[in-house]
């Protein structure tokens, strides 16, 4: 069902106040946030931290992955400005927002059912604009 956009608290699964629909529109607002997202959702819900940054810089920098290399042409410095964005501001916000889980022994990051669900009503906002 795609969410009524007359309806804020369609918007998420964090509840039906403004404050939580604040929380889910503050954590799809930024782009990296929404590509890791995306990934750990296309990759079977997780993923190494490392993995997300070298993907995240990959599309930032708008290049392919080719024959050489899983990150095409990024170079180290991009990517591990990305790792750290994800370390110190990203994946702290999302799993203060039960949205992934981080596991710091492995630094794997596993979405779960509530990502699940806010990138599913973020996507149905989508096709409906």
């Amino acid at each position: 069902m795609i969410p009524l956009l007359s309806s804020p608290e369609s918007l998420t699964a964090f509840g039906e106040d403004a404050d939580a629909v604040d929380t889910a529109m503050d954590l799809l607002a930024d782009g990296r946030r929404r590509a890791a997202l995306q990934y750990l959702a296309e990759t079977g819900g997780d993923a190494t931290l490392t993995e997300l940054a070298v993907e995240i810089a990959t599309q930032e920098a708008g290049t392919e992955p080719n024959a050489i290399s899983d990150h095409g042409d990024v170079p180290s410095r991009k990517r591990r400005a990305v790792r750290i964005s994800l370390h110190h501001t990203h994946v702290p916000k999302l799993t203060t927002a039960d949205v992934v889980d981080y596991d710091t022994a492995t630094e794997t990051v596993t979405l779960t059912d509530r990502g699940r669900t806010l990138l599913e009503r973020a996507d149905a906002v989508q096709e409906s604009a």
